[in-house]
């Protein structure tokens, strides 16, 4: 444990050192050249510079003039890992509820504007379906970020964390889209601007109401959840696979950080309703999961058709799943691979490892933080925190 301490140490200051800013895979379009008519306008201009961008083997962002940002869904994160600390390192409390305190209160700054408790990405991008301007709230960043406020209104009995929380699953079914609505069982948009029907999306918000139902009590909450899920759950294929989106939608593969969402949330909403029906499908999924997404050696895979690349944030997502499903060893194992191939010398995480080479570029959101708040938790569950494990 020692090994992996030092290493998440020195993520920390990487993280803390850089103020929690830096690039993301999909920050192409803030290159101030995007501002400029026509390519303002040009949707599909943008959206191959967005992935001329994300695919370049080398950093093309100094060179356009993109500056570092600070993303929603990395303080969310962070705001995990600090909680961990929280009950891991008794000694150093005053300074993790510092950190706590500040990420609580820069996420409600960052707030989508126009809404009470709803996050999006700090940067514009294009996606097949939609576009979606900077800060733009999703279900998928709400749900991340909070997850992060769930956990400091339920360890550290933060008022604020709570209060967002509940205004969060509030507004998600107040206010924000469903692309499929029969009156047993719902799917969220994405986005307010699309009608995409994604199954890991959906569950993000699942698992905020039954978050919200855990802290609150209120039935409305646990119900929502409870349609989400069985929308989801419907979609689940013979063998177990959960694919990425449904409903007429081309995008039907199974890949490892999708699924391990999926999963995870699922556990999450158990956990937080008592919901006995979901152990079958439940278990289905995490056979599929063990068996296809992951190496003979326990090295997780990027989907169920190929290996490599593998991203860090893959290997963060596959340490979170197997926590919660109990092999703390095998995501101990994937730890210290991440740790060995992936950890620069400043502490920082590389975007990804391919069979022959490592793209070298550090992404805040996608690889820091991701792996800063995985490896808190498996300290967790490797010391038996109860109390963080029965957070899901």
């Amino acid at each position: 444990m020692e090994e992996l301490r030092l290493a998440w140490e020195r993520c920390r200051r990487y993280m803390e050192e850089a103020d929690y800013q830096g690039y993301d895979p999909y920050d192409a379009l803030r290159a101030p050249l995007w501002r400029v008519w026509p390519l303002s306008s040009c949707r599909l201009a943008r959206r191959l510079g967005q992935q001329l961008v994300l695919r370049s083997p080398l950093n093309l962002r100094p060179l356009l003039g993109i500056r570092p940002g600070r993303n929603p869904v990395t303080l969310g994160l962070a705001l995990e890992g600090y909680v961990a600390a929280w009950v891991l390192f008794p000694e150093q409390r005053p300074e993790w509820e510092a950190r706590v305190r500040w990420c609580i209160a820069e996420l409600e700054r960052l707030r989508s504007p126009g809404w009470q408790a709803a996050w999006g990405y700090d940067f514009p991008w294009e996606a097949r379906r939609m576009s979606l301007p900077a800060l733009a709230p999703t279900v998928v960043a709400t749900g991340i970020v909070t997850t992060g406020l769930f956990r400091a209104a339920a360890v550290l009995e933060e008022e604020q964390a709570r209060k967002l929380c509940l205004r969060a699953a509030a507004e998600l079914l107040e206010r924000f889209p469903r692309s499929y609505d029969d009156g047993q069982m719902l799917c969220w948009a994405y986005s307010p601007w699309d009608a995409q029907q994604v199954l890991n999306a959906t569950l993000m918000g699942a698992r905020l109401c039954a978050q919200a139902f855990a802290l609150s009590g209120q039935e409305a909450f646990r119900h929502a959840a409870s349609r989400s899920v069985r929308f989801a759950l419907s979609h689940q294929r013979a063998d177990g696979a959960f694919p990425y989106a449904v409903g007429g939608d081309p995008r039907r593969w199974v890949d490892h950080l999708h699924t391990g969402y999926v999963l995870e949330c699922l556990h999450a909403y158990r956990l937080h309703t008592g919901e006995s029906t979901l152990e079958e499908p439940l278990a289905r999924g995490w056979r599929y999961y063990r068996r296809h997404l992951f190496t003979a050696e326990a090295l997780p895979r990027m989907s169920a058709t190929r290996t490599y690349p593998i991203d860090a944030s893959v290997c963060a997502q596959a340490i979170r799943t197997l926590c919660r499903f109990g092999q703390v060893e095998t995501a101990a194992a994937v730890a210290r691979w991440a740790v060995e191939h992936l950890q620069r010398p400043d502490g920082a995480f590389a975007y990804r490892r391919h069979r022959l080479w490592t793209e070298r570029t550090v992404f805040m959101r996608w690889s820091v933080a991701w792996m800063f708040a995985a490896l808190a938790e498996l300290f967790c569950y490797q010391a038996g925190a109860e109390t963080y494990a029965r957070l899901g």
